[in-house]
């Protein structure tokens, strides 16, 4: 796990919010997941990476590499972004990943829910998130990308997808159609 994320930081060493330090936190007593958190310097510098797609790369770069690999494939694993240092202390980590549990915790409860009103991440109103990815070019419609909430200093950070088998090429087209209107 360590190896695909010292790659990651190699790879994306030359983008220009970069970010500089990770911890993995795992504690079986009280949580099955293994959460892999990225740091960035500061709140600004996040947002930048957040809002510019940088964060999104990241982590499709991480949960694809990480799930190719076979002893770690069947591992669940939760990947979000932060500012600031990364803890060092013993009171400071299990701090940070009681956290990590309590918002894991709260996104479950609302998974697979169809009319979110709170965020299951930030707790900020879900209405007002915005649903972004990066379109590939204008005759594609896009199918996987993130979430972030515009509240000032919220971090929340989450991904989308979607499959579209959709058997009239009309409906496609139009969905499609939205979706640039939306992204550009």
């Amino acid at each position: 796990m360590e190896e695909v994320i010292g790659q990651m930081f190699s790879n994306f060493k030359t983008q220009e919010f970069e970010p500089t330090e990770y911890s993995i936190f795992f504690n079986p007593k009280k949580y099955s997941y293994w959460f892999i958190v990225i740091y960035f310097p500061d709140s600004n510098t996040l947002r930048k990476g957040m809002k510019r797609g940088l964060c999104y790369q990241i982590y499709s770069y991480l949960i694809n590499e990480l799930n190719s690999i076979p002893e770690i494939s069947q591992i669940d694993k939760s990947i979000s972004f932060e500012f600031g240092k990364r803890p060092t202390e013993i009171l400071d980590i299990e701090n940070v990943l009681g956290q990590l549990v309590m918002k894991m915790n709260s996104q479950q409860k609302v998974a697979g829910k169809a009319d979110i009103k709170i965020c299951g991440n930030c707790g900020h109103d879900f209405d007002k998130h915005q649903l972004m990815c990066n379109l590939i070019d204008d005759t594609t419609t896009p199918t996987e990308g993130w979430i972030m909430c515009p509240e000032e200093n919220c971090n929340c950070f989450q991904t989308w997808g979607a499959n579209y088998k959709m058997e009239n090429n009309k409906a496609k087209t139009k969905i499609g159609r939205l979706f640039k209107k939306i992204f550009k």
